[in-house]
């Protein structure tokens, strides 16, 4: 019975999001303000159980700031220095008015306070550090190493806080280390799979030009057409320096193809929204298509290499 419920509990769905696991902190209507320090309180309970914090009938427990830890796998590696400076001028006037989700770390011997480490909720926590806060608000909850690389990758995308990079590398994440499927993790993020697919493409780009696109130079529009560039190093510089537009950056791509005698592939005479439909049918159907627009109409070319490849287009199709 036990190994049974053991595998059913690895097999469940993805990222079951803070709506499930901060459901007490969502019914809190009226702000959660940061306490002023009191004087140390009697402790009636054994002294064993002393270094955890007391927690109120809500849910929320008050830490100290020195007891808390950035989780050095957070997806999101970039914040907005503006708008962090926005957020600790407002915790200066008002306090912290949603606790941060935690998770106990082991302490360091049995005589040291306990320690925790952030779940959700870093860009908080940060900007308490500037307002010189001695303690915020937060939710304590026993979460493995999957469960906090889940949550911080489903809170960080469906809010849009991460850039491309970093929502590519946090798929790879997922899929190297759990081993999701990129559909697994499509529906735990609300995202299609081709979504995923196209991040996790990112990955195969130049260095310097994951950097361009982590800071917002490029976009992933531009990066469809470097990852297609016979130099995709040059081709990126020249974006990020002279600011060209995605369809600047194709004609760049069609002018060096044709230089170098490269111009029979019809891919390359394609614009990137017609690349990017492919790319999707091509995920849905598992074939290589082929759209070709020839005035107001055009058409749609599968391919297929054997029977059985035709006969299950088939049943898809009248399904």
């Amino acid at each position: 019975m036990a190994k049974k419920t053991k595998k059913k509990s690895s097999e469940r769905g993805l990222g079951r999001g803070l709506s499930a696991l901060m459901s007490d902190v969502s019914a809190i209507n009226e702000p959660v303000k940061t306490p002023k320090p009191k004087a140390k309180p009697v402790v009636k309970k054994p002294a064993a159980k002393e270094d955890k914090a007391p927690v109120s009938p809500r849910g929320v427990t008050s830490i100290a700031i020195h007891q808390l830890e950035r989780n050095p796998d957070q997806p999101r590696k970039y914040f907005d220095k503006e708008k962090l400076a926005e957020l600790t001028q407002s915790i200066k006037d008002k306090g912290v008015l949603q606790p941060i989700l935690v998770r106990p770390l082991s302490s360091r011997s049995s005589k040291s306070e306990a320690h925790y480490q952030i779940v959700a909720g870093e860009r908080r926590w940060q900007a308490a550090l500037k307002a010189k806060l001695d303690s915020m608000p937060v939710l304590i909850r026993e979460l493995s190493d999957q469960d906090v690389l889940e949550i911080g990758v489903v809170e960080n995308v469906q809010r849009a806080d991460l850039n491309p990079i970093e929502e590519a590398l946090a798929y790879k994440a997922l899929s190297d280390q759990f081993k999701r499927t990129q559909d697994d993790i499509a529906l735990a993020v609300g995202k299609s799979r081709p979504h995923v697919t196209n991040m996790l493409r990112l990955l195969t780009l130049p260095k310097r030009a994951q950097s361009y696109l982590a800071k917002g130079k490029i976009t992933a529009g531009h990066a469809r057409a470097i990852i297609a560039a016979p130099d995709p190093t040059e081709l990126a510089d020249a974006i990020a320096e002279k600011g060209l537009s995605v369809r600047e950056a194709e004609d760049w791509v069609r002018r060096i193809k044709a230089a170098n005698g490269q111009t029979k592939k019809v891919p390359s005479q394609k614009d990137a929204d017609t690349r990017k439909v492919e790319t999707e049918l091509s995920d849905m159907l598992g074939l290589k298509t082929d759209l070709r627009h020839k005035g107001p109409g055009g058409e749609l070319r599968i391919k297929y290499k054997t029977s059985s490849q035709l006969e299950a287009l088939i049943k898809q199709l009248k399904s």
